[in-house]
């Protein structure tokens, strides 16, 4: 889903991103279903949604700014969102019981509001399909992921977009890499969560043995700042090769894991903003 709005009041760009993205929905949820809002915040498997940072309308951009662009919307550089300016953020449930208590917020108001620090922001639109052609707002059921990947099951070439700051904790330590058993593998573990599949005991190791990366295009350094915090990351176009050797069985579920990734994010902290991805 994409939601847009705007501010009613000057705010500083920082304190709109990172949690208190995160604690605009779970407070939207609240005021709908507070049982709902508590079992998510106190559950310790991955959250079953994900939340973009919060862009500023824009034009299409091309060249070395590419992988900041939201598909018509882009991350900011100001100091300060002022009143009236075009806002979005988009909403991934990984769960299909989560939508109805999300709609009823904006069902039960005719002219819903949403707030991110102290500065109410106005509500305007909210996409929630795709026929629309914004290829942010989708829906799709894990039985049709599930079919979609089996018909390219030997699609060894697969291409990510990563558009907003992604990383991967390794050990103690942050590593904002694309590499290909951390970025999969960040797949594997929110999918087995939400949908029962067989995937390879070692799928693993064995994306490690048979994939490499084939082109990496505008990969940099980025960061998203916030109130407390600065996000960092790397964003960027990465293609991930698969050997023609591969098994047949790791070529699918690693097709499978590609598409998820519109819907779950890359890596870690994809609650607050991080790793939003798209398949190319």
């Amino acid at each position: 889903m994409l939601m847009t709005g705007y501010p009613t009041q000057e705010i500083p760009a920082g304190y709109v991103q990172g949690p208190a993205l995160q604690g605009m929905f779970l407070h939207l949820l609240e005021s709908v279903d507070p049982a709902v809002m508590q079992r998510l915040h106190a559950d310790n498997r991955y959250r079953p949604y994900t939340l973009s940072p919060l862009g500023v309308e824009d034009l299409p951009v091309s060249g070395p700014s590419r992988e900041r662009n939201f598909q018509g919307f882009r991350l900011s550089r100001q100091e300060m969102l002022q009143p009236g300016q075009p806002c979005s953020v988009r909403i991934t449930l990984l769960e299909d019981d989560l939508f109805p208590t999300f709609s009823r917020y904006f069902l039960a108001q005719a002219e819903p509001t949403f707030r991110l620090g102290n500065v109410e922001f106005q509500v305007t639109n909210v996409l929630v399909a795709g026929d629309n052609g914004n290829p942010w707002s989708r829906y799709i059921s894990y039985p049709e992921l599930i079919a979609h990947a089996a018909r390219q099951q030997r699609q060894c070439r697969i291409g990510l977009r990563f558009l907003s700051p992604t990383s991967f904790r390794n050990g103690d330590v942050d590593l904002p890499l694309p590499w290909p058993r951390l970025v999969f593998q960040s797949y594997l573990k929110r999918f087995c969560e939400f949908y029962p599949v067989d995937f390879l005991p070692d799928f693993a190791e064995q994306v490690e043995c048979y994939t490499g990366i084939g082109r990496l295009d505008w990969i940099r350094t980025e960061t998203i700042k916030t109130k407390n915090v600065l996000l960092v990351g790397f964003t960027g176009d990465v293609w991930f090769h698969i050997d023609p050797k591969a098994p047949p069985d790791l070529v699918w579920q690693m097709n499978l894991l590609a598409d998820f990734a519109l819907f779950c994010g890359t890596g870690r902290k994809t609650t607050i903003g991080l790793g939003q991805t798209m398949r190319m």
